[in-house]
């Protein structure tokens, strides 16, 4: 074993590809105990095995057993990415809303699941904005996402550049209160 993790470590593809193959279910594992909002299990996965790089590439013989290391580290990366993604930083992102999404819908998806949670989102989305969007901001909102420009939206509403401005800020705000 030590032989092998020499060679992984000088970058013998041969010998990494060993090690990967008796690390991949530790890391599935370690994959599989944590969740990622907006991603998936081979983002974790990706994270799980940039860890055996790491854990190959520090490894020191004279401070413990190789099998803990790769443990360790591989947790450590799977941790820190689940911490990124909790992270304050990545709040902008996780709060982004598409304003087009009902209109982008078609019946060219994937499976019959993907076109029936796609179209049962559309319907939360739209009663939203029945239900929390003035009538000013729903008719700003459908302008908006009907390809018009500020200036346009404002000359069809008989409003200021600055009112349309702040009813789809406004739109976008109430919105994302109830987004998922």
């Amino acid at each position: 074993m030590e032989e092998i993790i020499k060679q992984a470590k000088s970058g013998n593809q041969a010998a990494i590809e060993q090690l990967v193959t008796r690390y991949k279910g530790l890391i599935r594992s370690y994959a599989n105990k944590f969740y990622l909002v907006g991603g998936d299990k081979d983002d974790l996965l990706q994270e799980g095995m940039l860890g055996l790089f790491y854990a190959i590439t520090y490894y020191d013989e004279d401070k413990g057993a190789f099998p803990s290391f790769v443990e360790l580290c591989v947790l450590r990366q799977v941790l820190d990415a689940v911490k990124r993604d909790n992270g304050a930083k990545q709040k902008p992102l996780k709060n982004y809303v598409e304003l087009d999404v009902a209109a982008n819908l078609s019946d060219g998806t994937n499976s019959p699941l993907e076109y029936f949670l796609r179209k049962e989102y559309a319907e939360k989305v739209t009663r939203l904005i029945k239900e929390k969007l003035t009538p000013y901001e729903r008719k700003v909102l459908t302008l908006f996402a009907d390809g018009y420009s500020y200036d346009d939206i404002a000359v069809k509403t008989n409003k200021s550049y600055k009112a349309v401005d702040g009813a789809l800020q406004r739109a976008r705000r109430k919105l994302l209160e109830y987004k998922e």
